[in-house]
């Protein structure tokens, strides 16, 4: 494989061919790349075989391969060029950024900021206690500290150890808090999933009822017929007597009307 610059160049077809081209272009490298006896190195194959699966979804796609034509333009690197320098990438297009992705980017970059300010708030502090003395019990550090609270939790403490009293509580609240509010899903999920089975059990209940309504109705109609049929049975089979009294009666005339003679 000759040295590319372009994807053209990459899948071997001029920059006018069309996709029956190109897929065949594709097709036909792919084969060769992934051929048991192909003179290149396994890590090589690999590597030109990633690069020409990414010319092809490229140059196979009309919007992609429109940009990627202006791309070019734009660059100078017209298609075909043989001239240019090489420019082969496997992420060579830029990655178009869904806004889920860019609001999460943003939001990861806010808590970066964040901890990075946190962490400078830190170490300003440590910094200014060890510039009036290094001892972070002197007046100057705790002064420093104090006002360092001030600004952080907006409550003035008359001395360090009441900071840090008032420290331990808000971090007592917040934990409480927190497990108020984890107790408080749990109920929540507790009565959903109660709802659920609820909404459940009628729900197979109103079918259950409705399968036994059907099945009587279906026992009901199966008597009713068996009860027609017995009294169709026994209708017919007095007519049958009745024919057959008759036909005897008749026989019996016949007889009698013969012997008279």
């Amino acid at each position: 494989m000759k040295q590319t610059t372009t994807y053209y160049d990459l899948l071997e077809v001029a920059p006018h061919a069309d996709l029956a081209e190109i897929s065949s272009a594709y097709l036909r490298l792919s084969r060769e790349l992934g051929s048991a006896d192909n003179p290149l190195g396994a890590a090589e194959a690999a590597f030109r075989l990633k690069l020409v699966k990414h010319a092809y979804e490229v140059l196979s796609n009309p919007s992609r391969r429109s940009d990627y034509d202006a791309g070019l333009t734009t660059r100078g690197n017209a298609p075909g060029g043989a001239d240019q320098p090489l420019h082969i990438e496997v992420a060579m297009e830029p990655t178009k950024w869904s806004p889920i992705r860019r609001l999460l980017t943003i939001i990861a970059g806010l808590m970066i900021f964040g901890m990075v300010m946190q962490i400078s708030a830190v170490f300003m502090t440590y910094q200014r206690a060890s510039a009036h003395g290094g001892d972070p019990a002197s007046p100057a550090a705790e002064k420093i500290y104090l006002q360092e609270f001030y600004q952080t939790y907006g409550i003035r403490a008359l001395s360090r150890a009441e900071a840090d009293l008032l420290l331990a509580d808000m971090k007592r609240k917040e934990q409480a808090e927190r497990q108020e509010s984890q107790q408080q899903r749990l109920v929540e999920q507790q009565e959903r999933e109660q709802r659920r089975f609820e909404e459940e059990s009628r729900r197979l209940g109103a079918e259950v009822s409705a399968n036994l309504r059907r099945a009587e109705q279906e026992a009901e109609a199966a008597r009713a017929e068996e009860i027609r049929r017995k009294e169709e049975a026994e209708r017919r089979a007095k007519e049958d007597e009745l024919a057959r009294r008759q036909r005897e009666i008749e026989r019996f005339r016949g007889r009698s009307f013969s012997s008279g003679e």
